[in-house]
């Protein structure tokens, strides 16, 4: 949980802040959200005996409510998620709990991740490493982000996309192949 947290923190520090760790934890709410996350998947996946667990997660749960409505950001405890998580603006973020991220992936403030049907089959999207998502964008559906993709702002994305696609509009489509190299630090 901490080695997952640290690389979060060092994805803060790759976009060029200076700031100390304590004022990084004290002022970046993209922070707080992923440190809520990544202690209760860690909850989640530690049995705790049944007295002390219902205790626990009492406390966690509010402490969750309490980052959602602080920080605008919903990230389920039960969503998969891997090193490196950016949330670097304040707001709107909404993780369905069946999200499965990659590693370094970015996410702006206004994305949501959700729940819909595509085909006649209901599912969630799946990002792989290095996924930028702009701004106001919606990703729903049972489809997968492949590696390096960028959503650009406010575009609507409904199927799959390749390795290193740019795509934008509403409906998404693909606009360019040049990947997130230039969003992802």
């Amino acid at each position: 949980m901490f080695d997952l947290f640290r690389s979060d923190i060092g994805r803060m520090r790759r976009y060029g802040s200076r700031d100390s760790t304590l004022r990084l934890l004290l002022t970046q709410q993209g922070l707080w959200a992923c440190a809520c996350y990544r202690a209760g998947n860690w909850l989640n996946r530690h049995r705790l005996p049944p007295g002390l667990r219902h205790v626990v997660m009492a406390f966690y749960h509010l402490w969750w409510k309490n980052v959602e409505i602080t920080t605008g950001i919903s990230i389920s405890p039960d969503c998969k998620i891997g090193p490196g998580l950016y949330i670097g603006h304040f707001g709107g973020i909404i993780l369905h709990s069946d999200v499965v991220i990659g590693r370094d992936c970015n996410l702006s403030q206004g994305v949501t991740l959700g729940l819909a049907r595509r085909e006649g089959v209901w599912g969630v999207p799946t990002l792989g490493d290095r996924v930028y998502i702009a701004p106001g964008a919606k990703v729903v559906g049972p489809i997968h982000l492949a590696s390096g993709t960028v959503v650009g702002a406010n575009a609507v994305l409904t199927c799959s996309t390749n390795p290193d696609e740019v795509v934008a509009g509403v409906p998404a489509r693909v606009v360019s192949t040049k990947g997130s190299g230039d969003y992802i630090s």
